[in-house]
C-alpha cells in the first residue's frame, strides 16, 4: 500500500475523529468521567470478548504475543533506565520516563489502529496486547511508581479490578468449552463492540484537550524518540528473536509504535511522578505518530 494511502485511508480518520474530540472537549466540557468508564466498563471489554470469540487466533498465536508483550515490556523498562542514567534525571522523574516510554496506548489509539491497518487479525491481536500490557502495567507498573506508597499485594490486586480481565475470562470460555450466550445478551455486547472506533478515538481526542502543556520539552523530545522511533525498531528484533509468524508479526511491530498511553498522566498525577512531563509525553508523542505510525505501518505490509 502507498505511504500516501496509508495516511488517507489509516491515519487520517483516526486524527479526524481525535480532533473531533478535542475541540468539543474545549468547547462544550463533557464529563470525562463518565464516557472514560463507559469505554473502559462496557465498549473495551465487549470488544475483546467478540473479537478474541471470532478470531482465528490460535493457542499459540495468544502465546507468542503475550510472550512478545512481556519481554517489550522488559526491553523498553531497560531503555528508560538507560535513558534516564544519560539525562541525570532524579527519582521522580525517572518514574514518569519509564511510564511514557513503557505504556504505550494500546486501547484508545491501537484498537481503531490495528483494525483498519490489518482488518482480518488485528483486532484481536491488539485485543491480547493490550489485556497483556494492561496487566502488567497495572501490577508492575503501578508498583514501581508507588514504591514506599502502596503493598505490593495491593499493587496485585488492582488489575483485578480491571475489566478486561473478566472479558478474557468469559472469551475463553466461550471459545473453548462451547458457552453460549443467549441472543438477548449477545447482541448487545455485539453493539457495544461496534461503537469502539469512534468512540475510543472521540474520548481520546477529549482527554487531550484536558491535558496541560508545560515547558518539560527536552525530556519529553527524548520519551518521544524512545516511544516513537525505538521502540518499534525493538519490536521488530523480538519478532525475528522469537519467530513469530509472519500473520501476527507485522501487527505486534505496529502496535510498539503507538504513542505514550493517557493513563500514564493519571498514574504520574496519583503518585507524584512529574504528571507534567507526563503531559508533555502524551500530547507530542500522539500529534508525532501521525507520520510515524504511517511509516513503521508502510515498511511492515
Amino acid at each position: 500500500m502507498p505511504f500516501l494511502n496509508i495516511l488517507l485511508d489509516i491515519i487520517a480518520p483516526i486524527f479526524v475523529l481525535i480532533s473531533l474530540g478535542y475541540l468539543f472537549q474545549k468547547k462544550w466540557h463533557f464529563d470525562m468521567q463518565a464516557l472514560t468508564r463507559v469505554l473502559l466498563y462496557l465498549v473495551m471489554p465487549a470488544t475483546l470478548v467478540v473479537s478474541l470469540t471470532q478470531s482465528e487466533l490460535s493457542a499459540d498465536f495468544v502465546w507468542d504475543t503475550s510472550v512478545f508483550c512481556l519481554l517489550m515490556l522488559v526491553a523498553l523498562y531497560v531503555l528508560s533506565l538507560a535513558g534516564s542514567l544519560v539525562m541525570r534525571y532524579r527519582k521522580d522523574m525517572k518514574q514518569a520516563f519509564s511510564l511514557s516510554v513503557m505504556y504505550y496506548n494500546s486501547g484508545n489509539y491501537g484498537f481503531p489502529a490495528s483494525e483498519l491497518a490489518f482488518p482480518t487479525l488485528g483486532l484481536a491481536v491488539q485485543s491480547i496486547v493490550l489485556a497483556v500490557q494492561n496487566f502488567l502495567v497495572f501490577t508492575l507498573g503501578l508498583f514501581f511508581v508507588s514504591v514506599g506508597r502502596i503493598s505490593a499485594r495491593r499493587a496485585f490486586l488492582q488489575s483485578f479490578k480491571m475489566p478486561f480481565v473478566y472479558a478474557l475470562i468469559l472469551a475463553f470460555a466461550i471459545r473453548n468449552f462451547g458457552l453460549q450466550l443467549p441472543g438477548f445478551v449477545w447482541l448487545p455486547i455485539e453493539y457495544l463492540a461496534e461503537a469502539l472506533v469512534p468512540m475510543a478515538l472521540v474520548t481520546l481526542g477529549m482527554q487531550l484537550a484536558r491535558t496541560r502543556i508545560t515547558q518539560a520539552w527536552q525530556a519529553s523530545l527524548a520519551s518521544l524518540v524512545c516511544r516513537l522511533v525505538i521502540s518499534p525498531l525493538i519490536g521488530y528484533g523480538l519478532v525475528l528473536l522469537l519467530d513469530i509468524d509472519p500473520r501476527i508479526a507485522p501487527i505486534l511491530i505496529v502496535s510498539t509504535s503507538y504513542p505514550t498511553a493517557i493513563n500514564t498522566v493519571l498514574i504520574a498525577l496519583e503518585f507524584g511522578s512529574r504528571e507534567d512531563f507526563a503531559a508533555n509525553a502524551v500530547f507530542l508523542s500522539t500529534v508525532c505518530s501521525i507520520v510515524t505510525v504511517a511509516v513503521v505501518i508502510f515498511l511492515v505490509r
